[in-house]
């Protein structure tokens, strides 16, 4: 198996990183909105210089992405936080792509930008995404009762953290 992290490139990558998205909100593993590949690439385009998505392909096929951007926007206090997250392809799951894309893009992106800590939310309910950040050193912060309204359905989240320093 070959596997190569890069940074996505909107062209060649909009289309399979909506693809996932929405694989996943199918699965109800994210809390992300459904995307088009059209705005998907918008987004990868629009991006700031403390933003980044990186791309896994497993054998010259996608098999995933990875992301961080800053999570509060509005106070400089908080400018060491990032938000990030993480999506794999469903029969990759389990093969070392997300720890790859943290290892080789995620946390080398966070130290560059001086991002001293990264959360995310994760759906209570998905307990393979919640292990998996564990073993990358998060740990769970928070629970999030009733958090994420899926189509009127209150489910729960848990906030996860890891420190950088």
């Amino acid at each position: 198996m070959t596997l190569k992290v890069e940074r996505a490139v909107p062209e060649r990558d909009a289309a399979p990183i909506s693809r996932l998205i929405n694989i996943c909100r199918d699965e109800r593993r994210t809390v992300l909105d459904a995307y088009t590949p059209e705005s998907e690439r918008e987004y990868l385009e629009s991006m700031g210089s403390r933003e980044v998505v990186y791309v896994a392909h497993v054998d010259g096929e996608f098999a995933g992405f990875a992301g961080v951007a800053p999570r509060y926007g509005y106070s400089e206090r908080l400018r060491h936080c990032g938000e990030g997250g993480t999506w794999v392809m469903p029969e990759m799951r389990g093969r070392g792509v997300g720890s790859a894309l943290w290892r080789e893009g995620i946390l080398p992106f966070c130290v560059e930008t001086s991002f001293r800590h990264v959360g995310a939310f994760v759906m209570a309910h998905n307990k393979d995404a919640i292990a998996f950040y564990e073993s990358l050193g998060f740990h769970v912060c928070g629970f999030h009762r009733r958090l994420v309204d899926w189509d009127g359905e209150l489910l729960d989240a848990v906030e996860i953290e890891k420190w950088l320093d």
